[in-house]
């Protein structure tokens, strides 16, 4: 592996975010211009909501060779661009940005990193029923893989229903998957669960011990799997109680990890090398914030 030269030829990469001091995208992406020798930085920007459009300006401006884009720009950012991929068109979100000669081009990679990560673990949600938990960005994107994946099924649990039927609206005719809304409450109900094969939490509620709803985990199929999107360096509330229910769990670790992956491939042409990223984000994931 090469260390990290910045000289004139160095180009730059980075992630708009606020907060961002969080985020593990560096560590990953680093790591891998590293292993690859390549002329590439990738750094941390905190852009306050108010100044996304000068933000945007200065990919141009500055001639990055693109960000990341995480909360709270992921809408917001669309109106700032030139084009749009298929999928940011979908889902109305974006989290990669590819400037093409002063051109922005947006793209999303979340759904095809969560699929991936499911691959990983050899599980296939086609003709499955699933239940996801949350009706914002994150849910989104889910929810549009998971339709395009051909789940059978796909019940949409939220605290306020009406966001969920709005997600219903917007994405019931992109396939025949069967979408539902139910509350949180209702997955206390063992009905509900009988068929889950996967359950995915999308809220950013259980890290930290704090307050996470009430489920029937062990109302689901043994083979179950319980995916957090959140991730950290403990297992939050919500993959303790299902592995205390003796259900399989994954964490976001493994969708940032490929979406991370395929925003690297669009930005330098070259092949991701997962290893050497998974095991960035697993030393960075293991010291103390």
């Amino acid at each position: 592996m090469t260390t990290l030269s910045v000289n004139g030829e160095t180009r730059v990469i980075g992630i708009f975010g606020q907060p961002i001091a969080h985020t593990r995208s560096p560590a990953l992406h680093n790591a891998a211009f590293r292993a690859l020798g390549l002329p590439y930085v990738y750094l941390p920007f905190s852009v306050p909501p108010a100044a996304l459009g000068k933000a945007t300006a200065g990919i141009r401006a500055l001639n990055l060779v693109g960000v990341n884009v995480t909360v709270p720009h992921k809408e917001k950012i669309l109106r700032y661009l030139d084009e749009l991929s298929p999928a940011a068109s979908l889902y109305r979100a974006v989290n990669t940005v590819i400037n093409r000669h002063g051109s922005l081009y947006g793209e999303n990679t979340d759904g095809q990193g969560f699929l991936r990560s499911l691959a990983e673990r050899k599980r296939s949600v086609q003709d499955r029923d699933i239940v996801l938990i949350g009706a914002g960005g994150a849910a989104r994107a889910v929810l549009v893989a998971l339709i395009q994946a051909g789940s059978a099924q796909i019940t949409i649990a939220n605290r306020t229903q009406a966001h969920a039927k709005k997600l219903i609206r917007a994405y019931q005719s992109l396939g025949p998957t069967r979408l539902v809304s139910a509350s949180l409450e209702a997955l206390q109900d063992p009905a509900r669960m009988k068929r889950a094969a996967l359950v995915v939490n999308g809220i950013p509620l259980g890290l930290h011990n704090d307050t996470f709803p009430a489920l029937d985990y062990g109302a689901t199929p043994r083979g179950c799997l319980f995916y957090d999107l959140v991730y950290g360096p403990q297992p939050t509330v919500f993959l303790q109680r299902a592995h205390h229910a003796q259900r399989p769990t994954l964490d976001g670790r493994r969708m940032l990890l490929h979406q991370g992956a395929l925003a690297f491939e669009l930005w330098t042409g070259h092949p991701a090398p997962l290893r050497v990223m998974s095991s960035a984000l697993a030393r960075s994931l293991s010291v103390s914030t």
